[in-house]
């Protein structure tokens, strides 16, 4: 089985990948900037720009995938909401150009979304709730969702909520936290914003999970509500820091250009009735976060 992964070079993608050969498919990773350092005699590296439809258009022609996981996206909030060509460019218009391009009979698709698609009003967002986002790049996910939907037969929409983990791709909470903790600095953690964070390695389990079965709709591959200090307090406790310079803050302390939902939780109960992996767990997607700890402190990536 052959999947191509967008956004390959991504946390989320990179450890999808890792996840499609650890399962013995052949894995065509889509990266633009970063390289993918892995190697794997089944594993095809494809430098692209996604919002070139030409070249999106032959590449999915030429290697005719069973399964396509759109992963790739400009995911900088702030920045979405600052240069909002830039987002529906590569969030919006990509995305109709990957779908309008799939082959003849078309790939599997599936679409990594997010929890911002919510506004954040009540958390506790259910697979078949509303959505109604606050930001434009809530908006622009919410449209890929759309796109993805209607413009194939075949395809799961797969929301995450605060991905995090270690390996390649832009900062998130976990690294920021253990980047800090590490060297003995104080760390600010929000006591007032909740989410229902997503580990990578586990993510990465239920989407292929999804894949091979080619279950259609909306899945929810969150873990456990939580506020960002609850988080921040854990992860000390998990990998030996000190927790004590992890200092509260609120959602009023921050100097974001774009608005961020306050509590947009993600409830999977529907998707957990569907699948084996257990990707809810904190203590599951902890263990994981310390065998990605260990493993890269090895090799010397971490302090």
């Amino acid at each position: 089985m052959k999947t191509l992964v967008t956004g390959a070079s991504s946390l989320p993608g990179y450890r999808t990948v890792k996840a499609a050969l650890d399962r013995g498919h052949q894995a065509v990773a889509v990266y633009m900037q970063n390289p993918i350092i892995m190697e794997d005699e089944k594993l095809e590296r494809v430098r692209l720009d996604i919002t070139d439809r030409e070249a999106l258009h032959k590449l999915l022609a030429k290697e005719k995938p069973d399964i396509v996981l759109h992963m790739a996206a400009l995911g900088d909030v702030d920045l979405c909401e600052k240069d909002k060509v830039l987002a529906w460019k590569t969030n919006v218009q990509a995305t109709v150009d990957l779908v309008s391009s799939l082959p003849h009979p078309p790939p599997f698709v599936l679409y990594l979304s997010t929890d911002y698609v919510f506004d954040g009003e009540r958390g506790h967002y259910a697979e078949s709730d509303p959505p109604n986002p606050v930001d434009y790049y809530g908006l622009t996910k919410l449209m890929g969702e759309v796109i993805c939907d209607s413009g194939t037969p075949e395809c799961a929409i797969v929301r995450a909520s605060s991905i995090y983990g270690l390996g390649p791709g832009r900062s998130n909470f976990a690294k920021f936290i253990i980047d800090k903790l590490s060297i003995g600095e104080t760390v600010k953690a929000l006591t007032d914003q909740y989410t229902s964070p997503s580990q990578a390695s586990t993510l990465a389990e239920a989407i292929m999970e999804i894949a091979e079965a080619k279950l259609k709709g909306i899945f929810h591959i969150t873990g456990e509500r939580m506020s960002r200090y609850e988080f921040a307090v854990m992860l000390a406790e998990k990998l030996g820091f000190d927790k004590s310079l992890i200092k509260q803050a609120s959602m009023g302390d921050m100097k974001w250009y774009a608005k961020r939902p306050r509590d947009s939780s993600l409830v999977s109960e529907a998707t957990r009735g569907l699948l084996r992996t257990d990707f809810h767990s904190t203590e599951r997607a902890f263990d994981a976060l310390e065998k990605e700890y260990m493993t890269e402190k090895k090799l010397g990536d971490v302090s």
